[in-house]
């Protein structure tokens, strides 16, 4: 996003939004972990790295300083751009909202190669939907792949 906005679009605002997104996701990255082990450690070095390598186009005497901070003798002018692997973006999971006649009584998450009958009987299965329903007859169930379930009783 960061590459588009600015090599294509010359949007630097939206390039500053999606690195503060990135910020936002270290920063609960690190409350939800804590100091965490080496890996996590590693993993938000790298991320902070290629925070400020994103930052370089916009403010580069900032982040010139930022990159020292980290330890680093070379320049930023000396650093690749960072390149995005669709397969570390692949997501394996997806959160499936579960309705009971139109409203939102519970949430699930889902593989996303899930089929319709497997996100069905989640949702038959799933207490606060089952709570809902109570002993009332199921009339229709409505599958929306990979988004929502909804329950019509």
């Amino acid at each position: 996003k960061v590459t588009a906005d600015i090599e294509n679009r010359f949007h630097f605002n939206t390039a500053i939004s999606a690195v503060m997104e990135l910020v936002n996701e270290i920063n609960q990255f690190l409350n939800a972990a804590g100091p965490g082990n080496e890996t996590d450690r590693a993993v938000v070095r790298e991320a902070v790295e290629t925070t400020v390598i994103l930052l370089s186009p916009v403010v580069p005497h900032v982040a010139e300083e930022l990159w020292r901070m980290l330890g680093h003798e070379e320049t930023l002018l000396n650093v690749s751009w960072p390149v995005h692997r669709e397969e570390a973006l692949a997501v394996e999971t997806r959160l499936v909202v579960l309705q009971v006649n139109g409203k939102v009584r519970s949430r699930v998450q889902m593989p996303v190669s899930a089929t319709r009958e497997e996100l069905e009987a989640a949702a038959l299965s799933d207490e606060r939907v089952r709570r809902f329903i109570g002993d009332k007859p199921v009339r229709k169930v409505i599958v929306v792949q990979q988004k929502l379930v909804n329950v019509v009783v």
